[in-house]
This record gives C-alpha cells, sequence and structure tokens, in this order.
C-alpha cells in the first residue's frame, strides 16, 4: 500500500489544560485536562489519517515513561509508528487554553539529544520506510544537541529512491538543501521570516526559492491570509473567521498533511492547498491536535477565497 514515510524525531506527551480563566501572575486551576500523543509528526500523521486518501508510517524517537505513554496511546489509536527507544525521556509539552478569551499559552519542557546509535537506527527505519512510499515528510525540529546532519542524510535517502519530500522545518537545513531532493516546503510565517531574513512576505517568498531543491512552498500565518507559490505563481488566500476555536494546536501540521496528500493523490498544488486550509481550520474546532470534521473542513474550504 502507499503511504507517506514520515520522521518526526521530536514528539511530545500533551496535557491540554482548559480554563474558565487564565491570570499569568496568579493561582490557576483547571477545570479540565487532556493527556494524549503529540507533536509535529503525530499531528501529521493524525490529519492524513483523518484525511483518509494516503496512509503514514511515522518514525521517531520515544524514551522513559512519557515515551512509554506515548507508544500505548498510538497503539490504541492504530497508527503505524516506529519508534526508535532512547535512553533520555521523551518531553512533556502543556498547553493552557484559557476558555474566556480563547487565547493559548504553551509550555515546552526540554529534549534531550538522540545518541548516534539512536540516529542510526532512525535513518534505518527511514530508510525501510521509503520502500513503497510514494512521498516523505519531515515534521519539525530535532531533538536538542541531536546530529544536526539527521535530516540531511535522510534526505538523501529521499533522493535516491527519488520521492517528493515536504519539508515542514525551518531550521539547519543546508544539508537538506544540498541533498537534491525534490522539496515542498510547508512552514507559518514567522519561521519563513527566520529562514530567509526577510519581514515581508512576498520578499520571503522569493527568496525561498533561491535554496536548493524546492519546488514549492506553502505559507500558513495563523487565522491571517495563506500564501502559496512555485517561483513564478504566487497565490494568497483569505481564510473566513471562526465564530469560536477550541485549540489551535496542530493547525499547521493539519495543513501539510492534507497537502501533501492531496498532492500525491494529483491534486493541482494550488487547490491542494485550499483544501489543507479548510482542514487546519476545522482542526481550530477539536481539542485534540491533527483531528477535524471532514464535513466542516469541505465546509470551510469551500468559503477559502483568493485575496
Amino acid at each position: 500500500m502507499r503511504h507517506i514515510a514520515v520522521l518526526g524525531p521530536n514528539p511530545a506527551w500533551q496535557k491540554t489544560l482548559f480554563f474558565d480563566r487564565f491570570q499569568y501572575d496568579g493561582i490557576n486551576r483547571a477545570r479540565e485536562m487532556q493527556c494524549f500523543p503529540a507533536g509535529k509528526g503525530i499531528n501529521f500523521c493524525r490529519a492524513a489519517k483523518c484525511h483518509g486518501k494516503v496512509p503514514c508510517k511515522l518514525i521517531q524517537f520515544g524514551g522513559g515513561d512519557t515515551g512509554g505513554y506515548i507508544c500505548r496511546e498510538l497503539g490504541k489509536e492504530e497508527m503505524d509508528v516506529w519508534t526508535v527507544r532512547t535512553v533520555a525521556p521523551t518531553r512533556t509539552c502543556s498547553t493552557c487554553l484559557c476558555l474566556a478569551t480563547q487565547t493559548m499559552t504553551e509550555i515546552i519542557e526540554p529534549s534531550y539529544a538522540a545518541t548516534t546509535a539512536e540516529v542510526a537506527s532512525m535513518l534505518e527505519y527511514f530508510h525501510e520506510a521509503l520502500e513503497g512510499a510514494e512521498g516523505a515528510a519531515f515534521c519539525g525540529t530535532l531533538p536538542t544537541g541531536t546530529d544536526p546532519y539527521l535530516y540531511g542524510r535522510a534526505a538523501r535517502l529521499a533522493a535516491e529512491f527519488r520521492k517528493p519530500l515536504l519539508l515542514d522545518s525551518y531550521q539547519n537545513l543546508q544539508p537538506v538543501f544540498d541533498s537534491g531532493a525534490e522539496l515542498w516546503l510547508k512552514i507559518n510565517a514567522d519561521e519563513l521570516r527566520a529562514m530567509t531574513g526577510e519581514a515581508d512576505i512576498r520578499a520571503a517568498l522569493r527568496k525561498v526559492f533561491t535554496f536548493n531543491g524546492i519546488r514549492f512552498a506553502a505559507i500558513t500565518d495563523g487565522p491571517s491570509d495563506a500564501w502559496c507559490g512555485d517561483g513564478t505563481r504566487t497565490a494568497v488566500y483569505h481564510l473566513p473567521e471562526l465564530e469560536k476555536v477550541v485549540n489551535p494546536i496542530g493547525c499547521g501540521d493539519t495543513a501539510s498533511a492534507v497537502w501533501m496528500s492531496e498532492i500525491l493523490s494529483g491534486t493541482d498544488p494550488f487547490e491542494a492547498f485550499r483544501i489543507a486550509l479548510g482542514a487546519a481550520s476545522a482542526n481550530c474546532l477539536s481539542a485534540f491536535p491533527g483531528s477535524y470534521d471532514p464535513a466542516e473542513a469541505a465546509r470551510i474550504a469551500a468559503a477559502v477565497t483568493l485575496a
């Protein structure tokens, strides 16, 4: 069966706390807590499964009790995941959602370096996952201190297998650009500015195509206009306003997964991104990142207009 080979090296055990009101300099008591596996790779695969067009094989690091919790819960979700067990424990991330103001505060624990042997195991898993894959995806940053050439070496494998590679990361990417892989970039506006050093989105989009291998770039900016370009044509998408946002975590990951799924299914990339933006917006209506109502996503996508 065709699939997307997904590298999600930096997962998290996610705690989402719901507050009626949240005060930064006071004592805050949550009315509800939800715990589940998260991180960009996990959210990507969950959203792709929700979309239902192309399944994923996820390769991730995981260690300690938190890594065990993640593997257990992903098993319940029946996610196809290969976990490289690490000596270091997997991080926990806490999201504080204020229901009164519909605002979010995120607290991210530090991650720890994977060993040389653990990196080698991840690359072996990725090599195996590329066999029979339609494409590949790199989701998120590497755990702090991990060999920065991991993505570069993995990108060379994708190039050898001639698989399109979705890139949802923006730091330390020169080895990826030098790999010869066909790259489809999906990051947010702040990441694009940091990656290019350009404050203006149009200027940043022009500059991003000076990097080797980038065929398409799709840029999200929360509820603001989104952008998509191929170096010649640029499209700007205006998103409809949502009445109520439950949890914005995972919206970018959802956009990445649905965009890649649609591209691999033969959809025009510009139209694929419109569909992806509908799914990303629908993800805001769920507390569970990477999970959304497909009917709601289609309704929102139909309301996305070209600005």
